[in-house]
């Protein structure tokens, strides 16, 4: 499965001018920042001439990798990038998603990330993703969104809206979560140079599809349309990083078989399922097993319509099954052997994977993160969708690119009918 960026598909212009911006933002930005002083060294170490001496306190970070081929990429438009001494002050703006803390449910946050995105492209700001777990997964694509200590995050002041007065030097941090957002809020937004939104269901609708003039009409220029604008922005911000690809190998290679097509299906019964620690196969049993399979019924019957619709032999049809239930997975491999396509990985919510202080705690989240994404990643590769109503799995199928395909059981799933994926990319992704 290509995860790349399809520039006929997406578009290069909105792209391309977006990288000079960002770029000489957050260079103009770099050369403008003075470093705070370096602490004086301790006194022991004064008193003893064969002290080693003590480290940086502030110590220069490597360029990443991805960010340093966003730099080349923007150098090499260079026909109408600006020169970092003609960027004029009042335009080194930041707009930052700021998400510290927790990792929520993952398609609630990579909806937030796109609609925060959405926004600073509008407002001709630089974009930064401040997350605990992202880069455990996914590294930049075309610019570098990574914190840096020239673009501050502290002081700040949570609040649900602007009308407040902020004092000199307090960066908004304004909390939308679960909440729509209208013009008039994003008006507020263009009187701050630094604006931090924490925000899982941007729900941009009115914006996007409702406004007439500024923010809508600046949003229809750039090109971007549903259903394929949130796989093509997300795309642009984020790369799977290569430890990923060993989660994925083995099931990716079946998928690209000869005449063989995936379906996709995403069963999610309860958060209730994820959240239990300890949580293993051996801890499902016969009754738990069929409450599961009664539950999922209706998600296999549409996958087999979908199969019988558009996929006749002598295509192979596989499913690409992702559940945060242990009693399903268990319960589907004796029905439907040969067919499943499925990790062993144990599932959990997000949310269990944040900031963690111990080293093994913090490997333990890393490893459950990327064994998430990669799911993720695989139900993404799918060519056709049988979703739950989840985050996970609509993310996932907008992520493909291959959105027409979706079927959402019990209400849509009339093959010959496909849920109606423009009103479904508006409304839920927001864009």
């Amino acid at each position: 499965m290509d995860f790349e960026y399809p520039d006929a598909l997406c578009g290069t212009a909105w792209r391309d001018d977006y990288i000079r911006l960002h770029s000489a933002i957050r260079a103009a930005s770099a050369a403008a920042y003075i470093p705070p002083p370096s602490p004086p060294p301790p006194p022991s170490s004064l008193a003893s001439p064969s002290s080693p001496s003590l480290p940086s306190p502030n110590p220069p970070s490597p360029l990443p990798a991805a960010a340093a081929a966003a730099a080349a990429a923007a150098a090499a438009i260079s026909d109408s990038t600006l020169p970092n001494a003609s960027l004029p002050d009042s335009s080194i703006r930041f707009l930052t998603f700021d998400q510290h803390g927790h990792c929520g449910g993952f398609g609630d946050f990579l909806v937030g990330v796109v609609s925060s995105f959405v926004v600073a492209l509008l407002d001709r700001r630089a974009f930064v993703i401040r997350h605990d777990c992202l880069q455990y997964a996914f590294q930049p694509a075309f610019i570098d969104w990574a914190e840096s200590p020239d673009v501050p995050m502290e002081p700040s002041r949570r609040t649900a809206n602007l009308n407040e007065s902020f004092p000199s030097g307090v960066i908004p941090f304004l909390d939308l979560n679960g909440n729509r957002v209208n013009l008039q809020v994003l008006e507020k937004f263009k009187g701050f140079r630094h604006v931090k939104v924490l925000w899982n269901r941007g729900m941009l609708t009115e914006m996007l599809t409702k406004g007439t003039g500024g923010w809508a009409d600046a949003l229809r220029a750039t090109g971007l349309r549903p259903p394929y604008a949130f796989g093509c922005i997300l795309r642009f911000l984020v790369r799977p990083r290569r430890e990923l690809w060993p989660l994925m190998a083995h099931l990716l290679q079946e998928t690209h078989e000869v005449q063989t097509v995936v379906v996709g299906v995403h069963v999610r019964l309860s958060d209730s399922f994820v959240r239990d620690p300890n949580a293993t196969e051996s801890s499902a049993t016969a009754a738990s097993m069929a409450a599961a399979l009664a539950q999922g019924a209706p998600m296999l019957a549409c996958a087999k319509a979908v199969e019988d619709m558009w996929y006749p032999p002598p295509l192979t049809v596989r499913w690409m099954l992702i559940t945060n239930s242990i009693d399903f997975k268990m319960a589907i491999r004796s029905h439907f052997p040969g067919k499943i396509l499925e990790t062993n990985f144990v599932p959990h919510h997000s949310e269990a994977y944040g900031n963690k202080d111990e080293e093994q705690a913090r490997e333990k989240a890393t490893q459950g993160f990327r064994e998430m994404v990669a799911e993720w990643l695989l139900l993404a590769s799918s060519n056709s969708f049988v979703l739950t109503i989840s985050g996970f799995s609509r993310t996932a199928a907008m992520y493909s690119l291959r959105p027409m395909a979706i079927y959402t059981p019990p209400h849509y799933c009339d093959p010959e009918q496909p849920y109606r994926q423009t009103e479904f990319g508006i409304a839920y992704s927001g864009i």
